[in-house]
């Protein structure tokens, strides 16, 4: 690979910590270090789905973050956060390719196992579920 191919990708891909949070505008700023701490304006964070189907999430402050900027923007100021990674200290929460999973701060988590076809839903609170009709078959 070239020597501009290789720096053009640096510039438009880098990792960082996130510093600040602001969920109505679904967005973050990041801390990167390896620009003397400079931190960006705030990134749009990626999402799987944004039209008739959606979903939301946002970062935690401290999250290590993958982001993604155009290409020679000089001030990162067009950028989006595509997400974060696991680590040895943050290892993932389950290790099968057929389990999906998703836990939360306080201990609660929704996972799915399609080998077995089993949903479970763990929460240390109330369970809510609005619906006009249910049907339990």
């Amino acid at each position: 690979m070239s020597t501009d191919v290789e720096r053009a990708l640096r510039g438009m891909v880098r990792t960082g910590t996130v510093s600040s949070v602001n969920p109505a505008a679904c967005s973050a700023r990041v801390e990167f270090d390896d620009k003397d701490g400079t931190i960006s304006p705030e990134l749009h964070v990626l999402h799987r789905f944004s039209g008739r189907n959606h979903d939301y999430w946002v970062p935690d402050v401290g999250d290590q973050v993958v982001c993604l900027f155009a290409n020679n923007d000089k001030n990162f100021s067009t950028g989006w956060i595509l997400g974060s990674w696991f680590t040895e200290r943050q290892p993932p929460q389950a290790n099968s390719r057929d389990v999906m999973r998703l836990d939360f701060a306080d201990g609660g988590y929704i996972e799915y196992d399609r080998a077995a076809s089993s949903l479970t839903v763990s929460v240390p609170g109330a369970v809510v579920i609005k619906g006009a009709t249910i049907n339990l078959n």
